[in-house]
């Protein structure tokens, strides 16, 4: 290793989770993984990044399409080894995007990797994926359109709703990006898998991926939870998200007091269809 490599340490909710999450990294070792360079008893060491894609979209708000390219392809690639490794990496999102001092993307943060045996996640960020995701490569490709749409656009849409390319094209995406990220939402019938994902969102040649933030504050405005189902209800406003303390986490009751019935649409039966994301919400307003 060399001298000048810069580490990360990262703590672990215990013995057991920081050694499954090393199972993980040692197996998927190689490009587009965050590097693992040692094991603590509760923790990891991980090769340093600059910044996430959260931070980057909090400092320089919506990125241009061949970046927002750039970075699906990259990610569906490394994808592409987790499930051939017979993984779902079950969070996936800018926060966990990071951009490398070699001007690389890493996917990180695999402490909510399982098993792509259709049992529904545990684990993953509250309005990443739809409630009882099972745990298919499918969820990742689906959480990836979504983070790469928010990249685009500023904005981070309901997953439970339906979302074509036309309303996609509405929020802001270029036609073409709209139809490929509505392919891999399954919108126009099967979706991708993510080799075939990384290939298409390629295919025009792009390598520019965006310039690391200036202030990395290592921004997530919803951190992974532990799952808890919550009950279903028959009105449009915004769902509950339970924390372990049994109350709504603080960054979900923000966002409940400020959307409004008729924000946007499509909408979901019970779940407002689109969120602010990060500082998006002055850039969308203004």
């Amino acid at each position: 290793m060399s001298g000048d490599v810069q580490l990360f340490s990262k703590d672990c909710s215990s013995a057991e989770a920081a050694a499954r999450e090393a199972r993980h990294l040692q197996a998927l070792r190689g490009c587009g993984i965050v590097p693992l360079r040692d094991v603590g008893a509760h923790g990891l060491a991980l090769e340093r990044a600059v910044c996430s894609l959260a931070d980057v979209l909090h400092e320089r708000g919506p990125l241009p399409e061949d970046e927002v390219r750039a970075v699906g392809a990259a990610a569906s690639a490394a994808l592409a080894r987790v499930h051939a490794a017979g993984l779902v990496h079950g969070d996936v999102k800018p926060a966990n995007l990071l951009l490398s001092h070699d001007r690389e993307l890493w996917l990180a943060d695999f402490d909510a990797a399982c098993p792509a045996d259709g049992q529904p996640l545990r684990r993953f960020s509250p309005g990443r994926l739809p409630a009882g995701a099972p745990a298919r490569p499918a969820a990742d490709l689906t959480a990836l359109a979504l983070a790469l749409i928010e990249l685009s656009t500023g904005i981070l849409l309901d997953p439970g709703a339906s979302w074509r390319a036309a309303d996609l094209r509405r929020l802001g995406c270029s036609p073409a990006l709209s139809a490929e990220l509505s392919f891999m939402l399954g919108g126009e019938g099967s979706a991708p898998d993510a080799r075939t994902a990384a290939e298409m969102l390629e295919r025009l040649g792009t390598d520019s991926l965006p310039a690391p933030a200036v202030n990395a504050q290592r921004v997530d405005p919803a951190p992974t939870v532990e799952f808890v189902l919550a009950r279903p209800r028959r009105d449009s406003s915004p769902r509950s998200v339970p924390a372990a303390d049994g109350h709504a986490p603080s960054w979900w009751r923000r966002l409940a007091a400020s959307w409004r019935p008729g924000d946007a649409t499509p909408r979901s039966r019970d779940r407002p269809p689109v969120q602010a994301s990060g500082s998006s919400q002055a850039s969308r307003s203004s």
